[in-house]
């Protein structure tokens, strides 16, 4: 059957590409013009009123051809029908996804469906869990307490941990990641002790970057001495002198 292009309509909100590709659209319009026969388009709603499922490359050539219809497969249901069809319609057909198109179709389900699970977010997108999870916000993943599954069926919400959101995070992460393994390493038999920490402090991570920095100068640095020297001194007149005087 063929569908008026004035019934079909244009809800970019449900177009699953990053963004349309006007070469193809334009190599579409030609061929339509030179008698080409296209698959339908696929279709959700009434001949009065329908959402693009598959094909928004062919709706826009034969608009751009000023054609008055096009052949279509028009079934059942409305704008949430026609984006979950449209999900997964480019993963196995069509012009080859990019990442950038995986990664829309995505936020699209994250965002229209949020009570679905990473698992049936990727089912129903075409991608891996991993790809969903990398993706999905931290306090999207952490907002419901129970997630749909792909089989319909009710599961506790996992929740995430955030990740640091700054490179001092990262950086305080990594130390205190050091500083539990190098407390739980054995010494002979016996365990180190673990380390007393009082309130966390940004002096011992400068100092940690310095003492990193000062190992990368090699034995045969013609300015090694010179520069140990250096420390010490600055060391004695921040910090030694002070407390002598304190005593």
């Amino acid at each position: 059957m063929n569908i008026a292009l004035s019934a079909i309509q244009r809800d970019t909100s449900i177009q699953t590409r990053a963004e349309i590709n006007m070469e193809t659209v334009n190599s579409y319009a030609e061929a339509m013009t030179e008698g080409a026969k296209f698959p339908p388009v696929v279709l959700f709603g009434t001949e009065g009123k329908c959402w693009i499922g598959d094909g928004w490359h062919r709706v826009m050539a034969a608009e751009q051809i000023d054609a008055m219809d096009i052949p279509a497969e028009l079934r059942d249901g409305g704008r949430v029908d026609a984006l979950k069809h449209a999900l997964g319609a480019n993963a196995v057909h069509g012009q080859r996804r990019t990442n950038a198109d995986k990664r829309r179709c995505v936020e699209l389900a994250i965002k229209e469906f949020a009570s679905l699970s990473s698992r049936a977010i990727a089912e129903l997108c075409g991608v891996s869990k991993t790809f969903v999870e990398n993706i999905r916000p931290s306090e999207v993943a952490t907002v419901a307490t129970c997630r749909t599954g792909a089989d319909g069926k009710q599961y506790p919400a996992k929740r995430r941990q955030s990740r640091p959101t700054t490179p001092e995070e990262e950086e305080a992460m990594y130390f205190e990641k050091e500083d539990k393994e190098r407390n739980q390493a054995d010494t002979g038999n016996a365990k180190q002790k673990p380390i007393k920490r009082g309130r966390p402090c940004n002096g011992m991570q400068f100092a940690r970057m310095a003492v990193l920095d000062l190992e990368q100068i090699t034995d045969d640095d013609t300015e090694r001495v010179e520069a140990f020297e250096f420390v010490k001194e600055w060391i004695y007149e921040n910090y030694e002198s002070k407390n002598i005087k304190n005593d």
